[in-house]
């Protein structure tokens, strides 16, 4: 990294200091020079310029100091998209300092993507946050969580859904990485609802099958087979490999098999096809952490009670490797 010659750092400084002067004297009245409110056009480029020269030269706090003036002052100059800008500045200086300070760069993200909105700009707001909540996960997981959501949030009430496959696919990833497999699954699924939206059947069927598969490694039968009935209510999604897939899988967990379980994610090519964190999971089942025993007797009951057949019951009540087996050999 080149290092600035010290002559010059001093004299980028000086000449910011004197800028910064000239403008707070601009965003005031003055009686001697017959000015009776701020001249914001005057002093927003200065502002601009003396931000800059800070940052060039280093000058953390104080080029802080001025992008926030100058964030600002476009404010009152009614240039939201001005401010939106120099308010990702601030969130990226904040996030790079030598003392990292992530809460308040989530915050300026949170007022670059306000600034965005206000500007009629929805899709740039969008992509500022999910911007902000990729570079702060490992280093603020909680308040790129936040700003996952505010992204998808923004997309979704704005109606520009066309537009936010990649914020589902990152903040998906993102939980489930952190094994927040609830929240994961709630992106998976509005994804899939969104995707059914745009007619992308392809983003939709694949986000069905990985909640489905967040579930089965989460060890929650009950609520994989809950989101797999609430997906089958997609005409698109019913019909689909994605679909088979699934029941293949639920069929191996009923057998209380982990071979059988492995055998079937082998065997079928979309779940290598899914998003690489779902992907992932997809490749590990099943979870030697989950109690497939148990598993197998849940779907076991709810496999049945789907297909209108009592006897799935006994699986339950017998508690018996058995009796269970018998049941199952009999729906089967």
């Amino acid at each position: 990294m080149k290092v600035m010659n010290k002559d010059k750092k001093v004299e980028m400084e000086k000449e910011a200091k004197e800028l910064l002067k000239k403008a707070k004297g601009l965003a005031g009245p003055s009686l001697l020079e017959l000015r009776f409110k701020p001249d914001w056009e005057a002093a927003a480029p200065l502002l601009d310029r003396a931000a800059l020269l800070y940052k060039q030269s280093g000058c953390l706090d104080k080029a802080l100091d001025a992008y926030e003036r100058a964030a600002y002052a476009q404010e009152r100059l009614g240039s939201s998209w001005h401010a939106g800008k120099h308010y990702e500045v601030l969130a990226e200086l904040c996030r790079t300092a030598p003392e990292p300070r992530l809460a308040d760069s989530a915050r300026y993200y949170k007022m670059a993507a306000d600034s965005y909105m206000e500007c009629g700009k929805p899709t740039t707001a969008g992509e500022c946050l999910t911007r902000g909540a990729r570079v702060l996960e490992e280093g603020c997981p909680e308040e790129a969580s936040r700003l996952y959501f505010d992204a998808l949030d923004v997309y979704e009430s704005s109606e520009r859904e066309a537009y936010s496959a990649d914020a589902f696919r990152y903040a998906a990833a993102f939980l489930v990485k952190a094994g927040r497999w609830e929240d994961a699954v709630g992106v998976l699924m509005r994804f899939g609802a969104v995707s059914d939206k745009m007619g992308a059947r392809h983003s939709q069927n694949k986000a069905y099958l990985g909640a489905v598969v967040v579930w089965l490694w989460a060890g929650d039968a009950a609520r994989a087979w809950a989101s797999f009935q609430d997906a089958m209510a997609v005409e698109a999604f019913a019909a689909s490999e994605e679909a088979f897939a699934a029941d293949a899988l639920f069929e191996a967990y009923r057998e209380n098999d982990p071979d059988a379980v492995a055998r079937v994610v082998a065997s079928k090519p979309l779940f290598k096809h899914l998003d690489h964190a779902v992907g992932r999971l997809a490749a590990r089942l099943p979870n030697p952490a989950s109690r497939l025993r148990r598993m197998a007797r849940k779907l076991d009951k709810l496999m049945a009670a789907a297909a209108g057949d009592g006897e799935g019951e006994e699986w339950e009540e017998g508690g018996g490797e058995e009796g269970g087996g018998r049941a199952r050999d009999e729906l089967l």
